[in-house]
């Protein structure tokens, strides 16, 4: 029998409701240049508006995505004058129903709320895909619940989000005889795939197949795309973006990039990213702001000093927001991080030989 990393996706119950949902999922109308074997699945009626801020929330796609940038950079690009703000809310082994975080990280809502969210692109899917057929009907009605539960959120405080589902990937085969090939892996990823293309018609929300694409250019491509079968690299990371920007925006002109100035825009956005994961991704949370945060040494708790180095750390964020808006336009800007708020002093709790207790 072919391994299914080997054979090109022959039309399945994804494409054939893709046929049928007037609307939201659609076959495109033209020739796809990523796809050149044929046309592939399409979100309408979702636009982006200019000042949006966009949350990725989900598993480990969604988390290593900001490490690249190649998504953020691709819609820069597209939309050079929208002011477009980005942030990975994505961890690795995120589920729909399971987001397991340190006591008093923040639930998933707070997090949309701090960050004004507008737009929400949910990428699940790949970890529910391990329970097979049999937690299919269960990845229906949570993957529902989950969009009736974000619809009924005004995160930016003015209306409900506007919500884009994104399926899994496909498993490359790298023929490591220390690795699976992904063929039964395969199997319940199409099989989640087209669950979330059913569900996602139902209710109105624009989805994106990221399963087929990948799957077909694995048996295209000069070099690997993952690292280890399941985790892009930076190629898989650099076409799934086309994939996403040719989807969502197939409606629009074609944009010409030019590759040095791309590559350009990428950078600052990586550098801006590294400030915010350490923001949202801050070691030792059980310190920062768990239990033994809010323990008092000399009337001062770790917790109010490290939120202030998080408060920090937001600022310098937003602050390469600004280069990355100029960036995009073609120009470019010096980063200012004069606005920080002040560091709290940190007190010892060990008494030094000085006069006051200083060392």
């Amino acid at each position: 029998m072919m391994k299914l990393s080997r054979r090109l996706p022959r039309p399945t119950s994804l494409l054939l409701l893709a046929l049928l949902v007037a609307g939201l999922v659609v076959l495109a109308g033209r020739r796809s240049p990523l796809h050149a074997d044929g046309p592939i699945p399409s979100a309408t009626e979702f636009r982006l508006k200019p000042g949006d801020h966009i949350s990725l929330i989900g598993n480990t796609l969604a988390d290593r995505m900001q490490h690249d940038g190649w998504l953020e950079t691709y819609l820069q690009s597209r939309f050079p004058k929208y002011h477009l703000a980005f942030r990975d809310l994505g961890y690795s082994g995120d589920e729909l129903t399971l987001r397991l975080r340190s006591a008093g990280f923040g639930s998933p809502d707070e997090w949309l709320t701090r960050e004004k969210t507008d737009v929400v692109f949910a990428f699940f899917g790949y970890n529910e895909a391990y329970a097979g057929a049999a937690g299919l009907d269960k990845f229906r009605k949570d993957l529902a619940e989950f969009i009736r539960h974000t619809r009924g959120h005004k995160y930016n405080g003015k209306e409900a989000p506007r919500l884009v589902l994104f399926s899994p990937i496909a498993h490359e085969d790298l023929h490591n005889r220390n690795l699976p090939d992904g063929r039964e892996n395969n199997k319940a990823l199409e099989q989640y795939t087209t669950a979330m293309a059913e569900v996602a018609a139902a209710n109105h929300v624009p989805f994106v197949d990221l399963f087929y694409p990948t799957l077909q250019e694995y048996t295209r491509a000069a070099h690997p795309l993952t690292i280890n079968g399941v985790h892009l690299n930076e190629r898989g990371n650099h076409f799934v973006a086309q994939v996403i920007d040719e989807v969502l925006f197939q409606s629009l002109p074609v944009v010409q990039r030019d590759a040095k100035l791309l590559e350009k825009l990428r950078q600052a956005i990586v550098d801006k990213d590294f400030y915010f994961f350490n923001r949202y991704r801050t070691v030792d949370g059980f310190n920062v702001y768990g239990g033994r945060s809010y323990e008092r040494y000399l009337g001062q708790t770790n917790r109010e000093v490290l939120q202030r180095e998080m408060q920090v750390l937001d600022v310098m964020a937003a602050n390469r927001d600004k280069r990355v808006w100029a960036v995009a336009q073609g120009k470019d800007l010096q980063v200012d991080d004069s606005d920080t708020p002040p560091f709290i002093p940190v007190k010892s709790n060990i008494r030094g030989p000085g006069p006051n207790g200083e060392f």
